[in-house]
């Protein structure tokens, strides 16, 4: 034995321990052939046979007692009855008066019951029989050939029919077949075969293969629904006959959410009647349907309001709709074929936006006129057709009579605009140019080849396949702001579920104009230019301070194959067949009201406390605001909207929506839409409306609109003698009076202008800090400042049939500071100034000699053909297209103020028809409710969901047995060869 170890345990102690712990474990009562750790095949004979055979002996000797027992009781109580019979004396009891009273019987106690012979063991015969079962039962259990498994089984599998199938066991034992084919599917369910994910470990495509082909997927624009399907089956491993399973979900409930109905539309919507309907009579003949027709559109758009008529107050409307012109009613129009009942409020007396001359100005024309001041031009007029249908569609006519005219002819081109830039075709340095007409023919193509043989620019050459070989600047140029401008649609879409469309157009729309020209136009000045001249005509804003955005999308309205059209019978007819389904589904549309502030509710005082608790009662773009119940009328006049879902939507612009009619204590408490500071309000117009002696073909009058655009006055660009690189030169001339230097401000760029606001280069010299308030005048100079002229009565082909030779005239150009005042403010706003529409004041009549002696010099064949003229304005005219008004967050249709909603073309792009009727679909869709999911996935909005649901119109009119059109305002088409003249006279004019 070594020392501080134990004594090593041998084998065979081992094997002494385990046999001593196996006696030691034996039970108790154990049959003499058992042995641990084996089960013996005769445990009924040799432990339950003895056990039940002494509980059976133990039961009929316990019977046999209780039965001798039960006689020997019997027995004794039969004799001792006996005894007591013969040994009983009568007795009687009698009361006082000798009656013998009843005997009450003495009870005996009762035997007890015979014991119960239905026991299991009651004799020896019946312990007999448990001794032959318990003997069957042994030997039945220790046979060598275990039949009784077999029978166990049987019945086990007989109890397992009965409770798989129950009703259906029959069938399934007739078929066999069916009961295998059970037996598989289960089998495969339990290994897993029908789980949704895959089993195995390694994919079918790898991870990091599987991000690229999402990623790629992503780039290539496929859409999110697809992407995510995708994802499931790549990284989390969805089995293929899932995702099929999924899919057809997804499908079947998509097609619910089609069929459902938002915002509590209707599920029958009724046609109505043409606007003219009403006018007409059976007994009239076709002239003077034609003349009643004409009639309607003397009669300006909307009831004049009444102060006296409680009517507007009293009642309660589920909309609100503040604003003028088509896109205001066409907003209107949506909702209450929707089912809502509105009233449209109009600050102006023609709710069409049109201005009729003074009375003396009418006497001198001999009636009426309606001048078009905001221009009613509609650009692809295809896009806009399919969104005006649901607004318009009557019984007789899915446009509502409303018919458009293409502006031109097939003499000119179709053109539209003509466009004079300072220097554009020149080398000199003074404001003379080549005017530059843009028309439909061609489009691209016809403009890219006018840059190529009057500008110097590269030949659009075309090979024998289609495609391109030429060497064309402009036309690439023109190319990518048509694939730039494709994702406009996402991108104003993403502006009704608060969302930002990442796409090429998004990014250009925080980025400015000059930035693009001159890096895909460095060479050419001249086709620079005209870009700039064709991407910003509406607004005399240079491409430095023009979005990309903006200027993508008006090239691609100017150069579209479709070309310009405008509705026959100008925007009276348009707004009365707007007003009509109006009025005709329950609403009103008032006209002349003079709008005070709008009304909110009062925050809860829960709401409040819990403001103050968050800590947000110091930063008013946080927390609770209040809902928005109505407006207030400048005579005290409230007009509510219901409780529940009431809502109110402003077309009048984020400037007057917000700094005019939002109260200033809820402003201050609650603050406005984020991002609005940073924006601009566009410098407002005056309007100068001309009437003229003659018709279209007698002077000469062209159906384009005119431009003088100094803001794409021609640039010059410099070579860097040290570096050798070419610094380009400003595009534009500076307006001046809207940029202003306050005291401690220093400008990092400066721009030097000439006497006379002619071009200059950027210089970048420092401005010292101590800077004094600078401010420059912005007067009109004759033939350089910005000026647009149009001839509305030109693009009417009905115009002559109604008004005979008179032709009318709108000058468009911007409100000098004589009228308005440039504060520089966050946003920056333009303050009118008092008197400033006065017709009798000096400055005016001092700005209409300047206008009118630069109208005849460019115009000559209208002098001594003016008739009378009259000036408007100032206008406001929206926000400016600088890159702010794309990058706020507040700039869509759904305000921060519940219940409140911004409509108009300050959603899009100003003073376009196009823009504004899509600004006020967007507030429509935004006021019922519609979702991310339904515009994006199902591409279900207000205008799909009236066409649905929409009854059928009957689209035949006869008359005399001849199936005609239901137009509202019947014109002739224009005879070409009565053209011709005018049409050469244009082009050398």
């Amino acid at each position: 034995m070594r020392m501080g170890r134990p004594p090593k345990r041998r084998r065979d102690a081992k094997q002494q321990s385990q046999s001593q712990t196996q006696t030691a474990n034996k039970p108790k009562f154990a049959s003499p052939t058992l042995v641990v750790g084996q089960i013996s095949p005769d445990v009924v004979s040799s432990i339950l046979g003895p056990a039940i055979t002494d509980l059976a002996v133990q039961s009929v000797e316990d019977y046999a007692d209780a039965v001798l027992a039960y006689e020997h009781v019997n027995q004794f109580t039969a004799e001792k009855g006996e005894e007591e019979e013969e040994e009983v004396e009568v007795q009687v009891e009698m009361d006082l008066d000798g009656n013998i009273l009843p005997q009450q019987q003495q009870q005996t106690s009762p035997l007890p019951p015979p014991p119960s012979s239905q026991r299991l063991f009651s004799s020896q015969l019946d312990i007999e029989n448990l001794t032959e079962l318990l003997t069957s039962t042994s030997q039945h259990f220790s046979h060598t050939t275990n039949s009784w498994k077999v029978h166990a089984n049987a019945a086990k599998f007989e109890r397992l029919l009965d409770e798989k199938y129950g009703r259906l066991r029959p069938f399934i034992e007739s078929h066999p077949n069916v009961e295998i084919f059970i037996k598989n599917v289960q089998r495969k369910y339990a290994m897993g075969a029908f789980s949704p994910f895959r089993k195995s470990d390694s994919p079918p495509v790898g991870k990091t293969t599987s991000i690229m082909i999402l990623f790629m997927m992503h780039r290539n624009g496929v859409r999110m629904d697809a992407l995510l399907l995708a994802a499931t089956f790549f990284l989390v491993g969805l089995q293929p006959w899932a995702l099929v399973g999924l899919v057809i979900i997804g499908k079947w409930e998509m097609d619910r959410r089609k069929r459902k109905r938002i915002g509590g539309m209707p599920k029958k919507i009724a046609t109505v009647e043409a606007y003219f309907a009403s006018a007409l009579d059976a007994n009239l003949s076709e002239e003077e349907e034609v003349k009643a027709k004409y009639a309607l559109l003397d009669t300006p758009v909307g009831t004049k309001f009444n102060p006296a008529d409680l009517s507007l107050r009293d009642e309660e409307y589920d909309v609100i709709v503040l604003g003028s012109g088509p896109e205001t009613l066409y907003a209107a129009a949506l909702l209450a074929r929707a089912g809502k009942k509105l009233v449209v409020l109009s600050p102006r007396d023609d709710v069409s936006g049109c201005v009729t001359l003074g009375d003396k100005s009418s006497s001198v024309l001999g009636k009426k006129i309606p001048f078009d001041i905001d221009g009613m031009n509609v650009a692809q007029l295809s896009r806009q057709q399919e969104l005006l249908a649901p607004a318009l569609c009557t019984t007789t006519d899915t446009q509502g009579g409303i018919r458009f005219s293409r502006i031109g002819s097939n003499l000119d081109g179709y053109a539209h605009s003509i466009l004079s830039v300072p220097g554009l075709g020149t080398d000199n340095t003074s404001a003379e140019c080549v005017p530059v007409v843009l028309n439909a023919t061609g489009s691209l193509a016809s403009l890219a080849e006018y840059c190529s043989t009057c500008l110097g620019d590269g030949f659009p050459g075309v090979d024998l396949d289609g495609k391109d070989n030429g060497n064309s600047n402009s036309l690439s140029y023109l190319r990518a702001c048509n694939q730039i401008n494709a994702g406009s649609a996402d991108y104003y879409l993403s502006k009704l579920y608060n969302a930002k469309e990442s796409n090429a157009y998004q990014e250009a729309s925080v980025r400015t104009a000059s930035a693009f020209l001159n890096k895909c136009l460095p060479l050419n000045t001249h086709v620079r230019s005209l870009m700039a001249a064709i991407g910003m005509m509406n607004e005399n804003l240079c491409p430095d301070k023009t979005s990309m955005a903006a200027h993508v999308t008006n090239i691609c309205a100017m150069t579209s194959e479709e070309g310009v059209a405008y509705p026959v019978g100008g925007p009276r007819a348009i707004c009365h067949a707007l007003t009509s389904v109006i009025e005709q589904c329950g609403g009103r549309v008032v006209a002349g009201v003079s709008l005070q502030e709008l009304l909110f509710e009062k925050l809860d005082e829960k709401k409040e406390t819990k403001k103050k608790t968050n800590g947000e009662e110091n930063d008013p773009l946080k927390g609770p605001k209040p809902k928005c119940k109505g407006i207030r009328l400048q005579n005290g006049m409230d007009i509510k909207v219901s409780k529940d879902d009431g809502s109110v939507i402003s077309m009048l612009g984020f400037i007057p929506t917000f700094l005019n009619l939002l109260p200033a204590d809820t402003r201050a408490a609650h603050g406005v839409p984020p991002g609005l500071p940073a924006i601009s309000e566009r410098r407002p117009l005056m309007k100068i409306m001309v009437g003229l002696k003659g018709s279209k073909a007698d002077l000469n009058l062209t159906g384009a609109d005119w431009y003088r655009l100094p803001n794409a006055s021609l640039p010059y660009d410099e070579m860097d003698q040290a570096t050798g690189q070419i610094r380009f030169g400003a595009i534009g001339v500076d307006a001046g009076g809207d940029d202003l230097t306050t005291d401690g401000e220093a400008t990092g760029e400066t721009e030097t202008t000439s006497v006379g606001g002619r071009r200059g280069k950027q210089n970048k010299t420092a401005t010292p800090a101590t800077a004094k308030k600078i401010t420059r005048r912005c007067k009109f100079q004759t033939g350089e400042s910005w000026m647009k002229v149009s001839f509305p009565s030109a693009k009417d082909p009905s115009w002559h049939d109604r008004y005979g030779p008179i032709s009318t005239c709108v000058v468009t150009v911007e409100a000098c500071d004589d009228f308005v005042r440039a504060f520089d403010t966050k946003p920056q706003i333009y303050s009118i100034l008092k008197g400033a529409g006065n017709s009798t004041s000096g400055e005016m009549g001092r700005l209409m000699d300047r206008v009118m002696k630069d109208l005849l010099q460019t115009f000559p064949q209208l002098e001594d053909n003016i008739i009378c003229t009259q000036m408007y304005g100032p206008v406001r005219s929206g926000l400016t297209h600088c890159p702010a008004r794309f990058a706020i967050k507040g700039n869509r249709p759904e305000t921060s103020y519940p219940g409140l909603f911004v409509g108009g073309a300050d959603l899009t792009v100003g003073d376009s028809f196009s823009a504004s009727i899509v600004g006020g679909w967007m507030a429509a869709n935004a006021a019922m409710g519609y979702s991310m999911i339904d515009h994006v996935y199902l591409k279900k909005n207000l205008t799909s969901d009236l066409e649905q649901f929409m009854e059928e119109p009957s689209l035949v009119t006869e008359r005399d047995g001849v199936v005609v059109e239901d137009v509202g305002v019947p014109f002739k088409e224009v005879n070409i060869d009565e053209a011709t003249k005018a049409a050469e006279s244009s082009k050398e004019e």
